[in-house]
Formats: C-alpha cells, structure tokens, sequence
C-alpha cells in the first residue's frame, strides 16, 4: 500500500493513499459472494444466480460495500504505518473505484501538535503572605449582622441612604411612558408598591435612589436620571428620564445586636469562638486563593514559554463552547438577544483568545502528566462529577447520564489529571514570598 503525506498547515496533513489492485479485487470478490447468498433473484435460489449478473444487477450498491471495507482498513493501516496521531478526519475525497485496478483516495486531517516542552520544574514565580487582621474579622461580622438585619418602620424622618422606601412611581422618556420607548423594559416605566433601597449599588433604576433622599412619607417628587450607555436594556442606554415617585414609607435597617441570642443563631458559642471561625475561615479562604493564583501564574509561564501550533479544528470547537457559555452568562445576566448580537464580535475576540490559551495549556499539561505518570483515581473522578452536579443543580445520576450520552465522562477525568498536573507544578514551583 502506498501512502504519501502532504502538510496542509500547522497541524493539518493531506494523506495519499493508494490500494493495491489485489486488494481491491479480493475486496470486490468477498461483497459479491455476500450478496450472492442472500440476494433475491427471479429465476434462481439464493446463492445459486451468476456472479456476473449480481455485479450487474447490485453495482452500486456493491461499489459502495467495497469503499466502506477498504477505505477505514486502509486509512488505520496508513495512521499506524505513518505514527500519525490523528485528532479529527475532515475530509475524505475518493477516485474511481474498478475492479482488478488500484484505489486511491485523500484523507484531510488534523493530527497532534509536535512541540518541545519548556522547562518546568522550578518555576520562578512571586507569593503573595497571607494574613488576616481584626478588622477583617469585623467586617465580616458585620456583613453577618447586615445579612441578619430587620428593618422597622419609622416616622417623623426623611429617608436617609440605607433606608428601604416604599414607593410608586412613574417614567416618561420625552413625555412618552418608558414602556413605549423600551416595550422590553418591563417594570421599569411604572411600578406600585416597589420597597426600593437607598443604595446606589446595584440600582434597579440608576439615579432614582440618590434623587429620593431626603424626601419624606407622603412626599411625591420628580427624579430626572440618565441612563448608562451600556444600561442591559439598549432601547433605554443613554437616554434620559422624568420619574414621578410617591415616598408612601420609610423603613429603617436595624442591625442585630452581638449578644448571646445571635451568637447562638449563626452557630456559635461566644463572641471570641464566632471570630476564632471566622478568622480561621478567612485564612483558609485566602490560602485557597493564594494557591489559585500561583497556579495562574505557573500557567502563565508555560504559557508565554512555550511555542505549540494548534489544530484547527479543536481551537474552533473550544471557540464554539467559549461563546455559548459567554452567551449563557450574559442571559442570565439579563442581556438581550439584540445585545447580545450587537456585542457579537466582541464576544467572538473573546472568546478565540480565550479558547487558545486554554487549549495550549491542554496540550501542555498533558505532555507533563505524561511525562510525570501523574494518573488519578476512580474516587477522584467521582468527587469532580458531584462537584459539577452540584454547580449545575442536577442529580449526580442525571449528570451522568449526560455525560455518557455525550461520550464526555474521559473529558472529566482528564480534566481531574490536568488539574494534578497544575497543582504538582505549583508544588515544584520556587515561590518567594514578597515581605
């Protein structure tokens, strides 16, 4: 068999091949005698019609049987012959197929990406001290009393920020109700009975809350405000708007005392044992995101060290999955789909910049836990799904359900090797810690 192997791009070959005429006619002999024995002919039983008149009575489809024996038994024989690592076929491009003649035929592939490993041991890189003072401690005290806080009623005061006001208001845009400038806008041109708080983070209306300070129960008063240029509503990005708000009460945020019944409520025994927790807590967190970080920063090294071309066709394929999750997350983000659209080339930047980074890092880390034997175990596979199961909100069942559906449960377990990889090289890493 012969076999020739043309670079088509950086990891993209065109290969050759070439099937002996013996071959071919041995081929045509075995799906001839095939059909003869099963084949429905007026005038004779089955296995007993001419050979000949079988080949004229079935040529096409017998033509085809040939192709689909020879062509993958020839394409495995080439790979092999070759030690050509194949990732993904794209094309298959046929000559005529005659018996007692050789058959040849063009396979386009993308194959693995031959490349020298940098050197990775000992990685240079900077630490960051972990340290946790008591006013850290006591802002997070506090935000457990923010988030256990109730908020009373008041009278004889205006609203002051921090306050939840309940309101009504309305919005006209150029005189016109904010709903027929933005028919998408819901809520956004009127609403009764709103609890608004007087915050500016996080506003459902910018502007509205700092406009209202000051005012009074039963006081009604106009708000202008200016929406954002990159406001998640398009239709409303830049323009600008009257509101009509009546302040119909006032409630005010008390914060939960540290005493014995909230110390007990959140799980504790004494004031000095919930900040010996939390403290502890802190540290761990920020130890855990120390050690993320010196990762980061391995990757990054290998990164920027490292010269790998890419296949085509998993670059594209990563691009693919990147946008859908970026896509994803603006819509959950509440984007809409004409944002999103217009957005649509930024996203795809993105998303190509990001897929290349990620699939290099693969590559290369695969190398290393090839070269290390870094392997992992049936127990480690299992906790990474339930850590998905759970970050997806599924059954660990129906997760892997899925995943087997989709053929992808050896993509987690080599993202559970990759993620060894990267933790062993953080391991091997010389750190110095800035003072």
């Amino acid at each position: 068999m012969n076999v020739r192997i043309e670079t088509a791009g950086p990891c993209r070959r065109e290969v050759h091949i070439e099937v002996p005429a013996d071959r071919v006619t041995s081929a045509f002999a075995e799906v001839v005698q095939a059909y003869s024995e099963v084949a429905k002919i007026p005038g004779f039983r089955p296995g007993k019609a001419p050979r000949d008149l079988i080949r004229r009575r079935f040529q096409k489809e017998i033509a085809t049987e040939v192709k689909e024996r020879l062509i993958p038994a020839a394409y495995q024989e080439a790979m092999r012959q070759e030690k050509i690592e194949t990732i993904a076929v794209l094309d298959v491009k046929e000559k005529e197929l005659a018996e007692a003649q050789p058959f040849a035929f063009t396979i386009t592939l993308d194959v693995q990406p031959s490349f020298d490993l940098p050197t990775y041991k000992g990685l240079a890189i900077e630490g960051q001290a972990v340290a946790v003072g008591d006013q850290d401690v006591d802002d997070v005290l506090d935000n457990i009393r923010n988030q256990n806080a109730r908020y009373d009623e008041v009278q004889g005061r205006a609203l002051s920020k921090g306050d939840l006001a309940h309101i009504d208001y309305t919005g006209l845009i150029g005189g016109q109700p904010v709903e027929t400038v933005a028919a998408k806008a819901k809520g956004m041109g009127e609403g009764k009975d709103f609890w608004l708080m007087a915050d500016e983070e996080n506003e459902f209306l910018p502007g509205l809350a700092a406009g209202l300070i000051g005012a009074q129960v039963g006081e009604t008063r106009t708000v202008e405000i200016t929406f954002p240029s990159e406001f998640v509503e398009p239709a409303l990005a830049g323009q600008k708007a009257a509101y009509t708000v009546t302040v119909k009460a006032i409630r005010e945020k008390k914060l939960p005392a540290l005493d014995e019944e909230f110390i007990k409520a959140v799980g504790a025994e004494t004031v000095e044992g919930l900040k010996s927790r939390v403290r502890e807590d802190l540290v761990r967190m920020r130890e855990d995101n120390e050690k993320r970080r010196q990762q980061n920063e391995v990757a990054r090294l290998l990164l920027e060290n490292t010269v790998l071309d890419l296949p085509e066709s998993v670059l594209q394929e990563e691009t693919r999955q990147q946008v859908y999750e970026m896509v994803r997350q603006s819509q959950t983000r509440g984007a809409s789909k004409e944002d999103i659209e217009h957005r649509k080339e930024e996203l795809f930047d993105t998303a190509a910049r990001t897929a290349s980074d990620k699939v290099k890092l693969r590559y290369v880390l695969r190398r290393i836990a090839r070269e290390e034997k870094i392997d992992c175990t049936a127990d480690e596979v299992e906790a990474r799904m339930a850590m998905l199961a759970r970050s997806w909100g599924v059954t660990l069942e129906k997760l892997r359900v899925d995943m087997q559906k989709k053929n992808a449960l050896n993509q987690v377990q080599e993202d559970v090797i990759l993620n060894k990889t990267l933790v062993w090289l953080r391991d091997q890493a010389a750190v110095t810690v800035k003072s």
